[in-house]
């Protein structure tokens, strides 16, 4: 895919599309550790006795958690190929910027990047291994999406934000093929992959040493903050 485009334009394309999927990922982590507490525990929901209003917050759960749905499978879409214009895609995915590294040339050109990084590059040990990490961390995160983007637990998810939440269909194309119904905590895992695949593709593609374990531990304690201070008093 994306024949067209030169190594320069797949890099400079991935660079950015990269940053952006991270940008995409810190905010799925803050709906994430909100949801962690509104669906997952019954921090809220133990509070909320009277039916009107148990349905009111039903509703209001129900809404964040397919949100992170939603927003958890825009980050697994595959891109689209306009042939006639022939432009750089403009899904801002995981699966996009797979598409356009996966060329052995364009991971040679971004290890040959991070060797240079070093005074006397190439005398420099430190430089070489750190090229050469870069290259197996690359051909790790490929593969790793590939399955992942053929996996039974991606696809229901799919099918969910497919039929239920980007449009209300009888039956999805996917359902032809009889998969499975997603089950709870899927979203669960498959942030999680998503998570340890982006920092490996912004450490080799942007070189960077980010990661997402502190912006979790923010983004939670942001939440508690929050949902494990508040309280109800719904009156008759």
């Amino acid at each position: 895919m994306f024949e067209h485009l030169t190594t320069a334009q797949r890099i400079k394309a991935a660079k950015v599309k990269t940053e952006r999927v991270v940008d995409h990922l810190l905010y799925l982590l803050a709906l994430h550790e909100n949801n962690a507490i509104i669906t997952y525990s019954d921090t809220l929901s133990s509070q909320i006795t009277l039916a009107h209003a148990a349905d009111a917050f039903k509703a209001f759960r129900r809404g964040l958690y397919h949100f992170e749905i939603a927003r958890l499978c825009a980050l697994w879409d595959s891109p689209k190929l306009n042939k006639k214009k022939k432009e750089i895609p403009t899904e801002e995915s995981i699966p996009t910027i797979i598409e356009l590294i996966d060329q052995p040339e364009v991971i040679e050109a971004l290890a040959k990047e991070i060797q240079r990084q070093w005074p006397e590059a190439d005398d420099d040990e430190h430089a070489h291994e750190q090229a050469q990490r870069a290259r197996v961390e690359l051909g790790k995160a490929i593969a790793d999406v590939r399955k992942i983007s053929k996996s039974p637990m991606l696809r229901s998810t799919m099918n969910v934000r497919h039929k239920h939440l980007a449009h209300s269909l009888t039956k999805t194309k996917l359902e032809k093929k009889r998969i499975a119904p997603m089950k709870y905590g899927h979203e669960r895992k498959l942030l999680s992959k998503s998570l340890l695949i982006v920092e490996a593709l912004h450490r080799s593609i942007n070189h960077t040493g980010f990661t997402f374990a502190n912006s979790q531990k923010i983004a939670r304690s942001n939440a508690e903050a929050l949902w494990k201070r508040c309280t109800f008093d719904i009156q008759r």
